[in-house]
């Protein structure tokens, strides 16, 4: 994953000197970068552009960050439209033993679903709603949860 590689560098210095001074376990595996939050397994969480989500299954880790926002043909609330539309979303992927990507399309009305290395990704709804201009990268959220597949 490229945010996960920009920065492994700075964090792995930042989790050893953790770890060394606090005695704790982060929740995160060493050598890997430090998330910005760690989820549940089965739980839905809001995943940010920029942000580097972790959740930990019984065997293995993932984390998942979006990589890009693709297509965004949502009907706007205030519109009248034949086709719902959806939000394309690319979603950049790591385990233990795997980096790589996902592509789901978002319906306003349901969910996209992905499978990376025995994890399922769910993504349940995108906000903000549809807009008739253009929405800026930073101001999607979307809601997702990761289970095991």
């Amino acid at each position: 994953m490229l945010r996960p590689q920009v920065r492994r560098a700075g964090a792995l210095g930042m989790v050893f000197a953790g770890l060394l001074s606090s005695g704790c376990n982060t929740g995160t595996t060493p050598g890997f970068p430090t998330p910005d939050f760690q989820a549940p397994l089965e739980t839905t969480f809001a995943l940010r552009p920029g942000d580097l989500g972790y959740v930990q299954g019984p065997q293995d880790f993932l984390y998942v960050s979006v990589q890009s926002v693709g297509l965004d043909s949502r009907c706007p609330p205030e519109a009248t439209c034949d086709d719902p539309g959806f939000v394309e979303v690319a979603f950049e992927l790591e385990t233990v033993e795997a980096q790589g990507s996902g592509a789901m399309q978002i319906p306003p009305e349901g969910e996209g679903v992905i499978t990376y290395r025995g994890f399922e990704i769910r993504g349940h709804e995108v906000q903000p709603p549809g807009r008739s201009s253009r929405i800026p990268l930073s101001e999607y959220v979307f809601l997702i949860s990761v289970s095991l597949r």
